[in-house]
């Protein structure tokens, strides 16, 4: 007689698996927390490492621009255009301004109509923040030694100096071109696409007047035609920044017309602010150059703070001045960046993490005297 043996084998108890699913879950999910640790941890390094990246690179643009202030250019500053009401600003391209405050911004005039080489904008850019003080613009103002427009001799078109034609000294002279040793290597042409001047530019333009030393700032207000020997550059009234007043009494181009061996140099004038109207979630720092279209320097600045080292009226060495009151702008000798602040956002609860950089910069072409003349 046979027997048939039962199937002993047999399937996991319910209790079973349910523990099995329990132990696995917090295995996975002790992995999943690791995970999430370290994508979290790799993010807070790399935006921190790219935070510091973006905010020494606009450090250092900054105190180069700084460091220039006056290069190139005799001490003290020039009178701009006056006697008109209107008054020369900066902070404007030839679409709009973008400093100067309030909901449509109209440009930052110049202190008593004078451009000096550094000009503080103390408190003159947007308030950041609930609570804290508006930010600072800061313009510092200095020669373009590359393009060698000084090689060209300048003859006014007109009695008002609405327009002026460039061109080299030759021998025997071309007119409108005065006679004179033409340069050995010839400059780059005033038309050029590149180096050239263009519509925004600024030149100082300077002459012998009436026995005198005359100089007038003035803005490009159209790209420069002709493919040489002359250039002809237009310098209309009005312009964006308010250069070309020919109706002004003192300052403007208008009074040089008449005088001899006109010269022009293009200046560099570099405005730095806070742009916070583009994206107020992540305000720029922002950088103008002359009467050209404001570039982007870096993302998420939260403050941008000057202040000044010069002399009071008395010549006593004032340290570190915010304002800088009515102390001429001629005597700063050290700029303090105080605070160039860059804050950036995390998403979740790691909140945000952020850097503040302080470094002062030496006006050096400001601070030259010479001790033996």
């Amino acid at each position: 007689m046979q027997h048939c043996k039962r199937n002993s084998t047999r399937g996991f108890t319910l209790l079973e698996l349910m523990i099995a699913l329990s132990v696995g879950l917090i295995v996975i999910g002790g992995a999943v927390q690791l995970f999430s640790r370290a994508v979290n941890a790799t993010f807070i390094v790399s935006e921190r490492a790219q935070m510091q990246q973006d905010s020494r690179a606009a450090e250092n643009m900054i105190i180069k621009d700084i460091s220039q202030a006056g290069a190139g250019l005799q001490p003290g500053g020039v009178g701009l255009a006056s006697g008109t009401g209107t008054a020369p600003t900066y902070g404007c391209d030839q679409a709009k301004c973008y400093v100067g405050g309030g909901a449509v911004p109209s440009g930052i005039a110049y202190p008593n109509k004078y451009m000096s080489w550094i000009v503080p904008g103390y408190r003159m850019g947007p308030i950041l923040q609930a609570g804290q003080p508006a930010t600072d613009v800061i313009t510092v103002v200095y020669a373009d030694t590359f393009f060698l427009l000084n090689e060209y001799a300048v003859t006014f078109n007109n009695p008002a100096g609405t327009s002026v034609t460039f061109c080299l000294p030759a021998t025997p002279a071309v007119p409108p071109c005065p006679a004179g040793t033409p340069p050995a290597t010839p400059p780059q042409l005033v038309s050029d696409p590149v180096y050239g001047l263009k519509t925004g530019d600024l030149i100082l333009l300077q002459n012998t007047t009436a026995g005198s030393t005359a100089m007038a700032v003035a803005e490009i207000t159209a790209n420069v035609t002709g493919l040489g020997p002359t250039f002809v550059a237009s310098l209309a009234d009005p312009d964006s920044l308010h250069m070309n007043q020919s109706l002004a009494t003192s300052g403007e181009v208008a009074q040089m017309t008449a005088g001899a061996g006109t010269t022009a140099t293009r200046i560099w004038v570099v405005t730095y602010y806070v742009d916070n109207t583009t994206d107020p979630n992540h305000a720029r720092l922002m950088r103008q150059v002359n009467g050209q279209t404001p570039v982007p320097v870096a993302d998420n600045v939260s403050d941008l703070r000057f202040t000044y080292d010069t002399y009071d009226d008395l010549g006593n060495l004032q340290t570190g001045v915010g304002d800088i009151g009515v102390t001429s702008p001629n005597m700063i000798r050290k700029v303090n960046i105080a605070h160039l602040t860059f804050r950036t956002s995390l998403t979740g609860t790691t909140g945000f993490q952020g850097i503040d950089i302080q470094t002062s910069v030496s006006a050096r072409n400001m601070s030259f005297k010479n001790r033996y003349n």
